[in-house]
């Protein structure tokens, strides 16, 4: 069970916002392999990685990060892969009362590019998390080598997110993006006239993420829709694919 005390009011008080405006016990793979290939996973609201996390003994699916929990396993499979919280601080430091925000992944983006000149990077950001992606693009947009292949939004979000709108436009230096949404009321609505975006709608059938059991993806006010696509294994194993592939 996913330990998101209290990812449910913050949930219902952003959604009335918006209404009225086998790898269990396996290690935490901190070495990170070297390679042509970088991806930075970005997490959402309030998912920083548990002390279990960190420490490598949380059982799968446990935790309060299934971003992290993709890092891992992208490491497991020799991908040079880092994660940060939304707010630019590393696994296990989302309170630190100064946050650096984007420009801390900028930096790190820029560092590894500079150790690694053939360095592609790639991005993923949950929920907050994507907002943050989409800066991190911007940022980068005028710079020589920091073109972008491949982004990836899940479930992407900026309601309730501090002194942010939903971006209008993709960042120019962003070759291709794939956003994956659930119909959930806090997620980024489908891109308008950008043809490098390729939407995938959890709640179309026809996709093949929504299952019985599964997260309710095709609910605007449920919590478990948004929080849900986090941990899914199923929409992981297609983005791992998607970055493999490019």
């Amino acid at each position: 069970m996913v330990n998101r005390c209290q990812i449910v009011p913050i949930f219902m008080i952003l959604t009335a916002a918006l209404c009225g405006s086998d790898f269990a016990g396996r290690a935490a793979a901190d070495e990170v392999p070297a390679g042509p290939t970088h991806i930075v996973l970005i997490g959402g609201f309030d998912s920083d990685p548990t002390p279990a996390q960190l420490n490598g003994t949380a059982r799968r699916g446990e935790g309060n990060s299934g971003m992290f929990q993709l890092r891992n396993d992208l490491r497991r499979d020799n991908i040079s892969a880092e994660y940060f919280n939304w707010n630019g601080t590393p696994p296990g430091a989302i309170n630190t009362e100064t946050p650096p925000g984007s420009a801390a992944i900028v930096i790190h983006i820029r560092d590894h590019i500079k150790t690694r000149p053939d360095t592609s990077v790639r991005i993923v950001g949950n929920s907050w998390g994507g907002h943050t992606a989409w800066e991190v693009c911007n940022a980068l947009c005028d710079e020589p080598g920091c073109s972008i292949p491949l982004v990836v939004f899940l479930d992407p979000s900026s309601a309730g997110r501090p002194n942010s709108q939903r971006p209008a436009a993709l960042p120019k230096n962003v070759t291709t993006a794939v956003q994956y949404a659930s119909r959930s009321a806090v997620v980024w609505g489908p891109w308008q006239n950008e043809p490098r975006m390729t939407p995938v709608d959890l709640a179309d059938p026809k996709q093949g993420f929504l299952r019985p059991g599964g997260p309710p993806y095709t609910a605007i006010f449920n919590p478990n829709s948004h929080i849900g696509a986090e941990w899914d294994d199923k929409i992981h194993a297609d983005i791992r694919k998607r970055l493999i592939a490019r």
